[in-house]
């Protein structure tokens, strides 16, 4: 199929201006020899269109690794969004539709030497999403098996928010490099993600005793010092106070806290509920979806929602998992920048503590702002990092 054909068959989809510069970057880059690609751009900026974009426009067969089941359906969903004619198959658990012409997998799935060794290399285009993953032994034995680090191997695309990964490994082992990138301040000035607001929940806490472990705090030595310094009840009175009628998620270290949170919460008289990695999947889904709805105002989870989530009406985030790390908290409060309706912005409380030995990450921090000031504007826009001592 020519791309004259596939593009009068396409429905009407305007890609972003950034969208559209990101593909021909790639498409350019692939020109000049730069077969593994990478493009950094912020959660809710439209990764998965620019993939899905680039595909259509490539043609041949294609593969996109994702780690989650989120990002599977998102990935087909905008695939087929993109180019409703295409042919997609999913390889996943019981699911092994290998042989279509796009293939949208399951990496833990696609990873086992049975499935890889049903799988046919021969691929024009592969897409790594949330590709901050790929230098994992399961991404490079499906990208080895692809053929991606040969001269004429496929065009490798890797998508992400965060280009930097928390353990310091570089992405330079699998991608040659960065083609686009488009930084959260960037896409906030040009309205394109939420305003984000800061409060700051001072603990009584002094977070120098706390050990670390790959670059974080120890996570069960975490719990115990937010445990000491009541950072439930502390979060809740900053909650009450900065954001009593917004819709919230809150991220904590261990899955007690997070059923902690929850349950101060509902003792509050604010409908909360808690999930982590051990909450069925249905059940999840129906969390999520009174989230949604606003039956649930408030949901605390433990490693579950920093990837693959999409829920644009959220409009406050709780980082009452405090860290050290630019990556895990630029993905915790990414889950609150996509615009919605009525959405004027997102606020972001930062729990904190006393400390001289350790750097924790903050909003104040992530613009390179001064945490001891009040007010800061940023051109283009009023961002306002208020500090609340509770």
């Amino acid at each position: 199929m020519t791309e004259a054909l596939a593009t009068a068959l396409t429905p009407s989809l305007t890609l972003r201006p950034y969208q559209k510069a990101a593909v021909e970057a790639v498409i350019l880059a692939h020109q000049r020899g730069i077969h593994r690609a990478l493009i950094a751009l912020p959660t809710g900026t439209g990764k998965t269109i620019v993939f899905a974009q680039l595909i259509r426009r490539r043609q041949g067969r294609a593969l996109v690794l994702a780690h989650r089941d989120e990002l599977i359906e998102q990935a087909v969903q905008k695939l087929l969004w993109v180019d409703p004619s295409l042919d997609i198959g999913v390889v996943k658990a019981e699911r092994d539709e290998h042989q279509a012409e796009v293939v949208v997998a399951s990496v833990q799935t696609l990873s086992h030497k049975a499935r890889l060794h049903r799988l046919s290399p021969d691929f024009d285009t592969v897409v790594v999403d949330e590709a901050h993953h790929a230098t994992a032994d399961s991404y490079l034995r499906i990208l080895q098996h692809c053929r991606s680090f040969k001269s004429q191997g496929p065009l490798v695309l890797g998508v992400t928010a965060t280009p930097q990964r928390g353990d310091r490994q570089s992405l330079k082992r699998v991608f040659q490099h960065i083609v686009y990138q488009k930084s959260l301040l960037e896409m906030i000035q040009q309205a394109y993600l939420a305003d984000l607001r800061a409060v700051q929940v001072m603990l009584q806490a002094d977070f120098d005793h706390l050990r670390t472990r790959k670059g974080d705090f120890v996570e069960a030595d975490l719990e115990a010092m937010l445990v000491a310094a009541d950072a439930p009840g502390q979060v809740l009175n900053a909650f009450e106070t900065h954001a009593p009628e917004r819709k919230s998620l809150v991220f904590t270290p261990t899955v007690a806290m997070a059923h902690a949170m929850a349950q101060t919460f509902e003792q509050g008289g604010i409908p909360a509920e808690a999930l982590d990695g051990g909450t069925p999947l249905c059940e999840r889904r129906d969390i999520l979806r009174r989230l949604h709805r606003g039956e649930t105002r408030v949901v605390a989870n433990c490693a579950v929602l920093t990837e693959g989530f999409d829920e644009p009406s959220i409009d406050c985030i709780i980082i009452a998992r405090p860290t050290k790390s630019r990556t895990l908290y630029q993905q915790m409060i990414g889950r609150g920048t996509r615009l919605y309706p009525g959405k004027t912005d997102c606020l972001i409380v930062d729990v904190v503590g006393v400390s001289a030995k350790h750097t924790l990450q903050m909003a104040a921090f992530l613009f390179d702002c001064d945490a001891k000031l009040d007010f800061i504007h940023l051109r283009g826009i009023g961002h306002r990092i208020n500090k609340a001592f509770e």
